[in-house]
């Protein structure tokens, strides 16, 4: 009977990794070696840096906001980062807390304007993206950015076979993020306001508090991800956080949860970034040309925002036993 309750509870959650995995399948079977070592290695690097940077957005869409500045949140965190280092190794204890910081500040500011002010998460983050977007390409000149120091390039590229070493700090962060929301007085408050505000408002919760904390988590963790990614790469780009935004957004969505606010897991967000990086490789596997992959990534999202949709018109006791908070 446990068995069977633990399926009811979690089963659209277990659905995700399935369909990860038959992917990765799939698409080892039309490409022979895809699923190489070096390959995978290659995945599961993306995977924690999409991982990573669908934490933030996961919080964010948890309150029921969205946050599309993430694309200009990532670039300058990395060209901070990049900037600071100069390629000196010795420079990356004053130079992860700055860009991490940095990325805290840009979110605190989305969180400003939509917790304090009343702007519309839409309107107030594709705003700051813009201007996020001005100022980098202002400072910079519109030139590329610089690298990170050789000592993290070789952290950020490393792992163990097919599992890169980004992959096994995401795993971490992942575990930690769960306890949080799961576990925490903090992740109940973010749940209750995404259900309902007026509600968690008389239970005694900061609402606009709250919503402040979850844009602060959301640049957190995008310069987080920014700052990883950027050991990947031999020179950064201006606009290198541009995939990211409908990435994110469409694995949370994939993922389960609810783009309204209130449902769902960080968990579902993780099957949701596996099926995403599984699906690029599908794509890129089968020569689709990017204007097709942007339609079909479309398309995905579509169709778990109706399916999502579905799940809130189920009768409450069976939504609450199919989306657990």
């Amino acid at each position: 009977m446990k068995t069977q309750d633990f399926w009811v509870r979690h089963s659209s959650v277990i659905t995700i990794y399935v369909i990860a995995l038959f992917l990765l399948v799939l698409v080892s079977i039309l490409r022979p070696g895809y699923a190489s070592a070096n390959n995978l290695n290659i995945l599961s690097a993306a995977a924690a840096v999409l991982g990573i940077t669908a934490i933030g957005q996961t919080f964010v869409i948890l309150t029921g906001g969205m946050d599309l500045s993430i694309p200009w949140m990532f670039s300058i965190s990395a060209f901070l980062f990049a900037g600071i280092t100069g390629g000196d190794s010795s420079t990356m204890i004053y130079a992860i807390p700055a860009a991490l910081l940095a990325g805290i500040g840009m979110g605190l500011v989305n969180g400003f304007g939509i917790a304090y002010v009343g702007i519309v998460p839409v309107i107030m983050t594709i705003s700051t993206n813009i201007i996020f977007q001005g100022l980098l390409v202002g400072i910079s000149g519109g030139m590329p950015g610089g690298a990170p120091p050789e000592t993290f390039k070789i952290f950020a590229s490393g792992g163990m076979g097919s599992v890169s070493t980004l992959f096994m700090l995401w795993v971490i962060i992942s575990a930690i993020v769960l306890v949080v929301l799961h576990k925490t007085r903090f992740g109940r408050n973010i749940y209750s306001v995404g259900s309902n505000e007026n509600v968690a408002f008389f239970s005694g919760i900061n609402v606009k508090l709250t919503k402040l904390s979850a844009y602060a988590i959301c640049g957190l963790f995008t310069a987080a991800a920014a700052i990883l990614y950027s050991g990947r790469l031999g020179q950064l780009y201006l606009a290198m956080g541009e995939p990211y935004q409908m990435q994110s957004i469409a694995a949370v969505a994939i993922g389960g949860v609810s783009l309204n606010g209130g449902k769902g897991s960080y968990a579902g967000t993780m099957g949701g970034v596996l099926i995403i990086v599984v699906l690029n490789g599908f794509l890129s596997a089968m020569n689709i040309p990017p204007n097709v992959q942007k339609i079909v990534y479309g398309a995905v999202l579509f169709i778990s925002v109706l399916i999502a949709a579905r799940q809130m018109s189920l009768p409450t006791k069976k939504r609450r036993d199919l989306n657990p908070a």
